[in-house]
């Protein structure tokens, strides 16, 4: 249902700024003001009072840190960046600064040396940790002093992050001047709204001379869950096949979301699943994380399904990500979990809500299908939706989502087929 108005709702970033709300531009847009006069005098005092090789100048980097402490989804798509890195500084020493939420994707990386974890930083999901954001800017910056870092990366574009790697004395600060501060960097990049993610971070890249290894575009995310995490995950899928065999495809769904935005409505859920297993058969395992224990229970209700596994809240990342290298197909909204699916090279149908804008927050990997409803309040950038009727999720009806499924399950199937007739 269209309501009249509807289209005011929408929100765009500026050319200038990633914000969306007036408020933060025009804060920030003093604080560079005064920030880069200030700066811009200390820098001419110290030119005069130092003479010497610029920032630019000198060796390779010993110590890289790239700060990612932001969501799964987005810890996802810096992978890439990683084996970029190694290839043209192999003998620096990688570090990551990540949340809890996310640090599994950097353990998982090979070309990761070292991970540093800050629990206390304002994307915690705990409103007390995220009250202590300002403090934990500064700890983590003066600690980080000790790495003597040569080259920081913020890959999300935040104030509070070049904040914390010009206190952690990071001789280059690469970065976005879209967040605020990019009088604290000492590169930045142009900033390119509603562009790819993954491009905007092979664009980070660009500023060192490094090029995309991908001459088709920017890469693909690829993960690979340790063996310990598989061993589990493989034990589990057994428990559910009494006589040790399965037969038929296996399902993963994640119900719930980074936000009640993103959320599909629970009675799609049971519709959904009896529509799948009663055309495809297999097994179905739900999955979330500990907040959608609720969401998994409500899903099956008072009904006990043979076909249908309720893990919501039950497995850790590397885990997850074990079971979705196992997975015949995946769906879920767009979400963390829907970026590992496709990095891990499962099939994936993502239920894609009117938050943000599909181009820059799709999920990229060998076969995903995007189903979405087109809404003219698109993109909000809203965690809650203001409407009653909640249009954007609402609007994927089952049936469609049963059709991408039955239109993404055979195209995977016949593309992994090719694959095992005529490796490369």
């Amino acid at each position: 249902m269209y309501l009249p108005g509807q289209h005011l709702l929408q929100r765009h970033p500026h050319r200038r700024y990633r914000y969306v709300r007036w408020r933060w531009r025009a804060m920030f847009a003093v604080i560079d003001f005064v920030g880069g006069i200030v700066f811009g005098v200390a820098r001419a005092v110290r030119g005069r009072l130092v003479r010497g090789a610029s920032v630019r100048d000198g060796d390779d980097p010993r110590v890289i840190l790239l700060v990612q402490l932001d969501h799964l989804g987005d810890a996802v798509l810096t992978v890439p960046m990683l084996s970029s890195l190694r290839r043209r500084y192999p003998q620096a020493s990688i570090e990551v600064l990540a949340g809890p939420w996310n640090h599994a994707v950097f353990e998982a990386a090979p070309e990761v040396d070292r991970i540093h974890v800050s629990r206390v930083n304002r994307f915690a999901r705990d409103a007390r940790r995220r009250l202590l954001w300002i403090p934990a800017v500064f700890w983590w910056g003066l600690k980080l002093r000790r790495r003597r870092v040569d080259l920081a990366i913020d890959v999300r574009g935040d104030f509070a992050i070049a904040m914390m790697m010009w206190l952690a004395g990071a001789r280059r600060r690469l970065g976005w001047a879209c967040g605020g501060g990019g009088f604290l960097l000492t590169e930045a990049t142009p900033y390119v709204p509603n562009r790819p993610e993954i491009a905007s971070r092979m664009a980070l890249l660009g500023e060192l001379g490094i090029e995309s290894a991908s001459p088709g575009g920017p890469p693909v995310p690829s993960l690979t869950p340790p063996e310990p995490a598989r061993r589990r995950v493989k034990d589990r899928l057994a428990a559910l096949y009494p006589d040790g065999v399965s037969d038929g495809p296996l399902w993963v769904f994640h119900v719930g979301a980074g936000t009640r935005a993103k959320r599909w409505p629970v009675e799609y859920w049971r519709r959904l699943i009896d529509q799948v297993t009663l055309r495809h058969g297999g097994q179905v395992v739900l999955v979330g994380g500990p907040g959608d224990r609720i969401t998994g229970q409500r899903i099956l209700g008072n009904r006990t399904l043979a076909r249908v596994a309720d893990w919501t809240g039950q497995l850790n990342v590397v885990e997850l990500a074990a079971l979705l290298e196992q997975a015949d197909l995946f769906i879920g909204a767009d979400s963390g979990p829907a970026h590992l699916a496709a990095a891990v090279g499962a099939p994936v149908v993502v239920l894609f809500s009117g938050t943000n804008r599909r181009r820059q927050w799709q999920p990229r990997g060998p076969a995903v299908r995007v189903v979405r409803h087109a809404v003219a309040c698109s993109p909000c950038h809203r965690e809650v939706c203001p409407l009653p009727d909640h249009p954007c999720m609402r609007g994927i009806r089952p049936g469609e989502v049963a059709g991408a499924v039955a239109a993404t399950w055979p195209l995977a199937t016949e593309e992994q087929a090719k694959s095992e007739r005529n490796p490369a």
